[in-house]
């Protein structure tokens, strides 16, 4: 009996330690398990936050500008994610010619869709009014006439010109061509001078004319040119063209072109674009200026511009080229 009741203790305690072993190996699996699975998040997490998604999704779509030449552009350091979608795409480009009103073809594998480009996106502002005409290829060309100024002729002149369009399209082809402003700056001052395009060949002359204190030595320039008052002092011109309205040229002040009486209308500017620089020189007293005479390409005559009396000596002198016979 004594036996019997030993045996069974010993199986009990046998029951309690497996028991107990089995609890152990069980904590020891579950640390393992929750201690790979937190390494394997915080890699993750790392791994995100410092790399992109190395193959955005995006949306296969190919584009093609019609009725123009164009550039495909690329932005320098463009964000992978803006296209990563399958809903929208983005693609700029640039039109640099175009024979009519320029339309986008997107493709997506057998679909495609077309689409004119909207004119004011095409152009900011209509200069032109040309019935049936698409005059993107149509610019405004400047060219400086006095690069040197001088204080006896102050007048600074530029001619304008359109580059671009077809002339000989048609006798009964009337265009109404643009108004033009220049603006001359120099130091803190400025001065303006205006033209409207026209004529047979689309051109006109702007005239300004500089305060008297512009040609006096001033302070800018390198030191050289401060110490050579014959390089004169810099002036740089800009324009602006403005649609014509109703016929006409309203400038901003509504005093040069239609009047002072009359109410200037609202018409589109183009932004203020760089035409160069010229140079202003002071004549001293007394002391004039040459006139040239060009006749042909081997002669020219050069004399005073200065007003002659009778009893006055000229002196005239003429220059022939070498080859000239």
């Amino acid at each position: 009996m004594c036996g019997a009741h030993m045996e069974e203790r010993a199986a009990q305690r046998a029951k309690m330690s497996f028991y107990w072993q089995s609890w152990m190996i069980l904590q020891i699996v579950f640390a393992t398990i929750t201690t790979v699975n937190t390494q394997d998040l915080s890699s993750k997490e790392v791994t995100d936050s410092r790399s992109p998604v190395p193959f955005p999704v995006h949306l296969p779509v190919s584009y093609e500008v019609w009725d123009a030449d164009y550039l495909i552009l690329k932005e320098a350091g463009q964000d992978l994610m803006r296209n990563s979608s399958m809903q929208s795409h983005t693609q700029p480009f640039v039109i640099l010619r175009a024979s009519r009103q320029p339309a986008v073809n997107a493709t997506y594998g057998t679909m495609s869709t077309e689409r004119l480009v909207p004119l004011d996106l095409v152009q900011s502002v209509q200069l032109f009014n040309a019935p049936d005409v698409f005059t993107f290829n149509w610019k405004i060309q400047a060219f400086v006439l006095t690069p040197r100024v001088f204080s006896s002729k102050p007048k600074v002149r530029i001619l304008f010109y359109v580059a671009g369009r077809d002339w000989v399209r048609g006798e009964g082809a009337v265009d109404e061509l643009p108004c033009v402003t220049v603006y001359a700056f120099w130091q803190t001052q400025e001065v303006r001078g205006s033209c409207a395009l026209g004529g047979e060949r689309g051109t006109c002359m702007a005239e300004l004319a500089p305060a008297p204190g512009w040609f006096a030595p001033g302070l800018e320039g390198t030191s050289r040119e401060r110490q050579d008052p014959s390089a004169g002092n810099p002036v740089e011109l800009y324009y602006q063209a403005r649609p014509k309205v109703n016929g006409r040229c309203n400038s901003e002040d509504g005093s040069r072109w239609g009047g002072p009486l009359q109410q200037t209308e609202f018409a589109p500017v183009t932004p203020m674009q760089r035409i160069g620089s010229v140079r202003l020189l002071q004549v001293p007293k007394g002391m004039a200026t040459l006139s040239r005479l060009k006749l042909g390409n081997a002669i020219v005559i050069r004399t005073s511009s200065k007003p002659l009396k009778k009893t006055d000596i000229a002196t005239f002198y003429i220059l022939m080229a070498g080859s000239a016979s």
